[in-house]
């Protein structure tokens, strides 16, 4: 074998490529300054999806509502009580809507409420009454499926304004419908959010015997009251009827004549309206209880939400 190198070629030595370390940091670098400025926007993307989606899901139950209307000459009973009996857990409107939005096969599998015979519920939710509902949830709020607030009962993220769907203060029917709200279905709120994050959401099926705010939500000194940093509320916090929500400066709401707004956390609300009343005679200068009152008279027009 003849060596080049006794010919005056010198033998050149094979180089590896590659990264070197100042190199490969400068990359990390850039990546990491590229990820920082992509992940706020990826999150706001997300929020606003699940916004969407969830004012979607308001959408869907508002038309049930007024489905079950047509079909039974009244909105759904916020709780379905009668004159002598007030069952507790008892059937709530989540339950008398389910045939309207394509769930007739879980209504039949927990049993059609028997609307005058009333018994009441197990207080700790039956296999079937675990069931989750995605019309049910907002994707903003904790993924949990199950209310342990209320018995481990599917859990809701909508409640109702039982101005509107009864039953009344002393837990009476109180039927309504869309055409007798006076103050106008377009003034008027129907459902809003509650979250379990910070608050105790709402429970599927029924209402239940720890509060009534398993199925109804009430205006009070306002939107999103917030517990102490690392805290939530629980059922025996005044706040527990508030509406609440995990979307960015205020929840989301379907009034009654379908339509959904965004209402921001600083609507006008009485600062001195507790969460556990109903809106008082005093409150009706304030856009929030005007909205949850059908029939007080006093019509708002051209809110900015």
């Amino acid at each position: 074998m003849k060596n080049l190198a006794h010919r005056g070629q010198p033998v050149r030595s094979a180089r590896c490529s590659g990264f070197t370390l100042i190199e490969l940091l400068v990359v990390i670098a850039i990546i990491a300054i590229l990820i920082g400025l992509l992940l706020p926007a990826v999150q706001k993307v997300r929020s606003a999806a699940g916004k969407m989606q969830c004012g979607n899901n308001l959408k869907q139950l508002a038309l049930a509502c007024h489905l079950y209307q047509d079909a039974r000459r009244t909105l759904p009973t916020g709780w379905v009580t009668n004159t002598t009996t007030a069952p507790s857990p008892g059937w709530s409107w989540s339950t008398l809507i389910l045939p309207y939005i394509e769930q007739q096969n879980l209504y039949a599998a927990l049993g059609p409420p028997d609307l005058v015979n009333l018994t009441a519920l197990p207080t700790a939710a039956p296999a079937i009454a675990q069931t989750p509902v995605p019309t049910f949830q907002c994707p903003a709020d904790t993924p949990k499926t199950l209310n342990g607030n209320f018995g481990n009962y599917a859990k809701i993220n909508y409640v109702v304004n039982r101005w509107v769907t009864g039953p009344d203060t002393a837990s009476l029917p109180d039927p309504h419908t869309i055409q007798g709200i006076k103050d106008g279905s377009s003034n008027t709120i129907l459902i809003g959010e509650r979250d379990m994050t910070v608050n105790i959401a709402g429970s599927a099926f029924v209402r239940h015997n720890n509060t009534s705010a398993s199925f109804e939500g009430r205006g009070g000194r306002g939107l999103n009251p917030q517990p102490a940093p690392g805290n939530t509320f629980n059922t025996g916090s005044e706040q527990r009827l508030a509406f609440n929500s995990q979307h960015t400066n205020g929840c989301n709401f379907a009034f009654a004549d379908g339509s959904v707004h965004f209402i921001s956390n600083s609507i006008d609300a009485d600062p001195n309206d507790a969460y556990t009343n109903f809106p008082g005679v005093n409150s009706l200068t304030y856009t929030l209880q005007r909205l949850m009152i059908p029939n007080d008279g006093l019509v708002i027009s051209n809110i900015d939400f």
